[in-house]
């Protein structure tokens, strides 16, 4: 009887050290998932509060709770802003004020162009009929290699030649055709900033 415990013991032991071998090899291996900082889901996006934030400053966010998160930013702000369409290949979906960006940026003309577009917007939203403050654009054309050439000179040298023409929308109907974009073309982002602050601006996909 002792015998057959000790062999009993032995083999359950052995069972043990096979799973957990197993079971450690295979998460090794398994890709790394990154979770959303505020629900736990799986996260595809950045968030940062300040556009080029330093990445252990940013927040992990699924597309969930990144929507909910833009639709606070695009509500709040009281500014306006012209919103390029997402696509996949730039890195980055990040808000720049026109005022910095023709600081930094002498050369760029998106900055004249944001700021001549905006002045001539309408007033109303295009899908519900309430104040716009932004005006989307989209971006068929616009990939990870050209835009920087967008940037350089402008969307409407390079974008609306080939894109319908702009609309006026409001926060709400903005974040939700961002959100479309983000889902049915299943675009991830390193970086994503929502507009902030006083002045005039431009969202687009870019890079550093």
């Amino acid at each position: 009887m002792t015998f057959f415990l000790i062999f009993l013991s032995a083999i359950v032991l052995a069972w043990l050290i096979y799973f957990f071998v197993i079971r450690k090899k295979n998460l090794d291996t398994e890709p790394t998932v990154k979770r959303c900082s505020v629900c736990g889901a799986e996260s595809k996006y950045g968030y940062s509060e300040n556009t080029e934030e330093e990445i252990k400053k940013m927040k992990s966010m699924c597309i969930k709770c990144l929507v909910s998160q833009l639709k606070n930013d695009y509500c709040t702000f009281s500014a306006r802003a012209v919103v390029i369409q997402p696509a996949p290949g730039p890195p980055c979906y990040v808000f720049h004020s026109n005022k910095e960006w023709g600081k930094s940026y002498k050369e760029s003309k998106i900055d004249d162009d944001s700021r001549a577009y905006l002045l001539r917007m309408d007033i109303l939203c295009r899908d519900c009929g309430q104040k716009a403050n932004f005006l989307w654009i989209e971006s068929k054309g616009l990939t990870v290699h050209n835009f920087g050439n967008v940037l350089r000179k402008g969307f409407s040298e390079t974008l609306l030649p080939s894109n319908p023409k702009p609309v006026s929308l409001c926060a709400n109907c903005c974040v939700e055709h961002i959100a479309e974009e983000l889902k049915e073309k299943e675009i991830a982002y390193l970086e994503v900033s929502g507009p902030k602050g006083p002045e005039d601006g431009f969202v687009m996909p870019m890079a550093y």
